[in-house]
């Protein structure tokens, strides 16, 4: 029985490392406090599930990591769907949760007195007799990579296949970057258009959403997820694609059914303009409803010497890959203020997973990034390597809304990202949800009641699907209705 008394005594004493549950009490308040405003939410209970050890800290110190159910009381309403609130993305980085870990909620605007839970985790190191919290450890995440599947070849696409081997030859002495790099992207191309064609075959509904770690695959995810549900038999595929401009190119086409796309990039594609100037306008788009924010955040280092817009002049700065909205977004906001490309030292376009990399290395000095907020990568980098975003000038906000279609004015509030204490002026495109001219008009209010509805973004772990509500699904907007969307929204749209 000796054995068992030490062995209890054990499993005892590791549930009582990090801090006990009063002092945890009392830092999960603080933290509440510091990144929401003070009173907001009140700590109605917490349950301290156990601990487990992280490596040590500088100098030795030991660190863990503490586990949590927390309850949260709204001492006032508030609405976690305005676009230009914190969002429950917020709250689960400030408590070290997941989307998943935060419920309760609403639909619609929380009201006092209701109830939030919160399955989260602290990080604390010892420091004399007590413990303090320190910030989560980060990881990486890239995007991974294109899965061809395992089934055999056919005797026709074999001889291809035989053929593509050939041409990629690693014996020595092996292929060289450039043509390396030339047949990666033709493959990767090819990859996601032999998906897409296959789909359309089995009379499957295709998607097209864009990066596979993006928010876009996420929100769609979600929606397509809830479709399974309830015996619908309509089967349905999301695409990966770059993002916006492939989306629309794939809708004009009649390539895909639906798809996600930035609403200033939509509109662009249906003028003609921009990256469209070749082709010409893609008059197939008809927009269904807008979905969420996506703010343009310019991104430097805490400690940078840059302060505004115009000190990117001579400066090494990642504009977003070529065929992003984020790139579109950034040279318009360069212009904005009175900038152009040639005034950078250095223009990248190696997108906003690899320009985190490159800023903490200092192999650049800002990046553009479009996208909702808060930003997971740029969340989990903040919490240990500091960053700041740079405000547009109230002029250059002014232009851009006025000047381009798609665009709305947003402030990113206080608290948004760690370290982040003021609001940042910026100006933000819409996710929009875009079909064809094409779609049947049962099918689109079926999607759009399914979309503004019928799905907990939330459970899925679609931070941004929580801001996705009909009272805001026309705004940015800048392209024609669907005759769908135009009876769902009712008066809205008729205004």
């Amino acid at each position: 029985m000796r054995w068992l008394f030490i062995l209890l005594v054990l499993l005892l004493s590791a549930c009582s490392r990090g801090p006990d549950e009063g002092a945890l009490k009392a830092q999960v308040q603080e933290r509440m406090d510091k990144s929401f405003k003070p009173g907001l939410l009140e700590l109605a209970g917490l349950k301290r599930l156990g601990s487990s050890p992280l490596p040590s800290g500088e100098g030795g110190a030991q660190r863990v990591l503490v586990y949590y159910n927390a309850t949260l009381r709204l001492k006032e309403g508030y609405d976690f769907k305005d676009w230009e609130a914190l969002s429950p993305a917020t709250l689960a980085q400030v408590l070290g949760a997941r989307e998943k870990g935060v419920l309760g909620v609403k639909a619609k605007e929380n009201q006092p007195g209701d109830l939030l839970r919160v399955y989260g985790t602290g990080t604390f190191e010892r420091a004399g007799n007590g413990w303090n919290t320190v910030a989560a450890a980060t990881r990486d995440v890239s995007p991974a990579p294109t899965d061809p599947g395992n089934a055999a070849a056919p005797p026709s696409s074999k001889r291809y296949l035989d053929r593509l081997a050939s041409v990629v030859d690693v014996g020595p002495p092996g292929i060289d970057p450039q043509s390396d790099a030339i047949i990666s992207e033709e493959l990767d191309h090819a990859l996601r258009a032999i998906a897409r064609r296959r789909a359309r075959t089995q009379e499957i509904v295709t998607v097209a959403s864009g990066p596979a770690t993006g928010e876009y695959m996420r929100v769609v995810e979600a929606v397509l997820a809830n479709l399974s549900k309830g015996g619908r038999r309509v089967r349905a595929l999301s695409v990966e694609t770059q993002g916006s401009i492939e989306n629309a190119f794939l809708i004009g086409r009649g390539q895909a059914d639906y798809a996600l796309i930035q609403s200033d990039v939509a509109w662009l594609a249906t003028t003609g303009a921009g990256p469209f100037a070749v082709d010409g306008p893609l008059g197939r788009l008809a927009a269904l409803g807008s979905l969420y924010p996506e703010a343009v955040h310019i991104v430097v280092a805490a400690k940078s010497p840059i302060t505004k817009v115009e000190d990117l002049r001579g400066k090494r700065v990642d504009l977003g890959t070529p065929q992003s909205g984020t790139r579109i977004n950034a040279l318009s906001v360069l212009q904005a203020h009175r900038i152009s490309a040639k005034d950078l030292a250095e223009a990248r376009g190696d997108g906003p997973q690899a320009a985190l990399h490159s800023l903490r290395a200092g192999r650049i000095d800002a990046f553009f990034s479009t996208i909702g907020t808060p930003a997971r990568e740029l969340s989990r980098v903040a919490a240990t390597y500091p960053i700041r975003l740079l405000p547009l000038n109230r002029d250059a906000v002014a232009r851009l809304v006025a000047e381009q279609p798609g665009l709305v004015a947003i402030t990113i509030p206080p608290n948004t990202y760690p370290g982040q204490t003021e609001p940042r002026a910026t100006v933000a495109a819409t996710a929009l949800l875009v079909g064809s001219v094409d779609t049947p008009k049962d099918e689109a209010r079926a999607l759009l009641e399914l979309v503004y509805e019928g799905t907990d973004f939330l459970a899925f772990g679609s931070a941004q699907g929580v801001k996705i509500a009909k009272a805001s699904g026309l705004r940015g907007i800048a392209i024609p209705l669907h005759p769908a969307a135009v009876e769902y929204f009712g008066a809205q749209a008729k205004k």
